[in-house]
């Protein structure tokens, strides 16, 4: 979040390595970093909540916990929805696009699969009390269908494709422990770059 839009009670906590965001009504602190790793093309992105900012009593750290936090895929999926699930929804023939077909879709565009080990590896995972079983060649289709809807929306909306692969790079980047109840995330400034230039969120 942009320092002149920060209380001043947050603002000394906008520093270099850190950003504040606006999360449900209180301002938070979170780590951000990044760091290369062999056999990627673009650094890994890294952000850590580290807690909340009160008005009066400063910076209140997060609670500990002894159970380690298990990652998941939530950035892309989530800009996904965000962005372009209403579109694909219509774009279904008589809106034949269940929850299920529409998430079952987004996987398939991610990971190119939609077996359970690929689903899991995905925040969307949490939508899903069963792994589901897709059998019938419509349902297959369907599914087959949204992702492509995926990729053209995608095209449509970045253009350029040196932008969209960095953007959806960057995005598959962004986790999230599978227990948070409601994630958010920060996107990094060069990620907000590409994505305000096309004017999507």
């Amino acid at each position: 979040m942009k320092i002149d839009l920060l209380p001043d009670f947050a603002k000394p906590y906008k520093t270099k390595g850190f950003d504040v965001r606006l999360v449900r009504g209180s301002y938070q602190l979170f780590k951000v970093t990044s760091k290369r790793v062999e056999g990627k093309k673009y650094p890994v992105l890294e952000q850590s909540y580290i807690g909340t900012i009160d008005p009066d009593k400063g910076l209140l750290p997060k609670k500990t916990s002894s159970v380690t936090p298990f990652l998941v895929e939530y950035g892309l999926s989530a800009f996904i929805l965000k962005n372009f699930k209403r579109k694909i929804q219509r774009s279904m023939f008589n809106h034949s696009c269940s929850e299920q077909s529409f998430i079952l879709g987004v996987i398939l565009f991610m990971y190119g699969h939609i077996q359970d080990r690929f689903i899991r590896l995905s925040y969307l995972s949490k939508d899903f009390t069963k792994t589901p079983e897709v059998t019938s060649p419509a349902a297959i289709n369907r599914i087959k269908k949204i992702s492509l809807l995926i990729t053209s929306c995608f095209e449509e909306a970045i253009p350029d494709k040196a932008d969209r692969d960095y953007a959806k790079e960057l995005l598959r980047e962004l986790k999230v422990d599978i227990n948070t109840p409601k994630p958010s995330v920060i996107y990094p400034k060069e990620l907000s770059d590409v994505l305000s230039k096309y004017s999507l969120k």
